[in-house]
Parts: C-alpha cells; sequence; structure tokens
C-alpha cells in the first residue's frame, strides 16, 4: 500500500513539473524541466513570452553567465517578431550582434564575454517556430610564428 503511494505522489509531481512554468518560459508536456536547468539559464539568455522548452533534446552544461551547450525551444507567433524579439532582447542580457540573417531558416549570431550563441530559427509545420540556441566557447585564431 506504501508503494503505491510514492509512485501516484512522484507521478503526480512528475505530471506537474511537467505542466509548470519558469518565469514566461513554459515547459513542455513531453519533457521534464527541472529546476536545476531552470537554475543554469538564469539571467544569461532571455526567452520571448511563451516559448516551450524542449527539454530532450537541450543539453545544457554549467551555469550562469557560463553554461554552454545546446537550448531546445518552441516559440509561437509569426517569424518576423520571434527573430526581433531576440536580435532586439539578447543585447540587454550582455550579449553583441555580430550577424543576422533572417530567412526560411534563420540565423543570428552574438558574442559575451568569451562565448559566442548562435540562434537558429525556423517555421514549424506546427505554427510557430523552431529555435535552437547554441552556446560555445569563442574560438580565437592561431597566431602565427
Amino acid at each position: 500500500m506504501n508503494t503505491t503511494r510514492i509512485m501516484l505522489a512522484a507521478s503526480t509531481a512528475l505530471a506537474l513539473l511537467g505542466c509548470s512554468s519558469m518565469g514566461n518560459v513554459q515547459m513542455g508536456n513531453d519533457s521534464t524541466m527541472t529546476e536545476a536547468t531552470a537554475k543554469q539559464l538564469a539571467g544569461d539568455v532571455p526567452l520571448p513570452q511563451g516559448a516551450v522548452i524542449k527539454q530532450q533534446d537541450t543539453l545544457v552544461m554549467g551555469s550562469g553567465n557560463t553554461w554552454m551547450g545546446r537550448l531546445s525551444l518552441t516559440v509561437p507567433g509569426e517569424a518576423q517578431p520571434a527573430f526581433a524579439w531576440f536580435r532586439d532582447n539578447l543585447p540587454a542580457a550582455g550579449w553583441t550582434l555580430t550577424s543576422s540573417s533572417f530567412s526560411k531558416l534563420s540565423l543570428l549570431t552574438f558574442t559575451k564575454a568569451e562565448r559566442v550563441a548562435t540562434v537558429q530559427m525556423q517555421g514549424s509545420n506546427f505554427g510557430g517556430n523552431e529555435v535552437l540556441i547554441t552556446v560555445a566557447p569563442a574560438v580565437r585564431p592561431a597566431s602565427r610564428p
């Protein structure tokens, strides 16, 4: 009987966590956004209202202003406003826009300290936009002797 109660409590907690939100970011019901992942991203890369993090396609290593990895999202709305949101809001978090290209497959590139972030965005067949944010160490050219 105790095992049944524990399993029911754990299932309920996971279901609630899967439907919860992190500020203005929704967690997809097909994944679980852990508190640890939420803390890893805190304040470094802002996300638009209604963004859904696809945890199964997300890999985050490190935390705060030093995390590296891949963040997979679905962002609602039309492509142009979503593109403009990233272009206009990442600089407020300390990122510098270095290049951008808006098309069927849009790409924005930012730098911050010793890191580079790329935001790749493409319209989804189910509405909204599939967004992949990749953050990696900046590569410095090798010096020549």
